[in-house]
């Protein structure tokens, strides 16, 4: 199997969902993150449960949901390009070289 690309704070996701109004909530980047020793180049990747801003409705927030099933930081799992966000969207960004099933 192939890895996918490993998320960072600082990496976009897309959002689905739409508020009445209508307000579409786009995506936007992962904001804030459980752990900061983990990096690339100084940035921390991004596990399960780290938070996203929805920038289309900028004070909603979502979370990432799912990720790798094999690697982990702190027991929390590593997220990668395409995995889950709870509002139904999929992070759209990651570090090409560096993969996880």
């Amino acid at each position: 199997m192939v890895g996918r690309s490993v998320t960072l704070k600082g990496h976009m996701h897309i959002c689905p969902m739409v508020d009445p109004g209508p307000k579409p909530h786009i995506g936007g980047p992962v904001v804030s993150t459980q752990q900061t020793f983990v990096t690339v180049d100084g940035v921390p990747i991004a596990t399960v449960g780290d938070s996203l801003l929805c920038t289309g409705v900028p004070t909603t927030s979502d979370k990432i949901t799912s990720g790798s099933s094999v690697a982990t930081i702190q027991g929390k799992k590593i997220a990668r390009m395409g995995d889950a966000c709870a509002h139904g969207g999929r992070l759209v960004d990651g570090v090409s070289w560096l993969t996880f099933e």
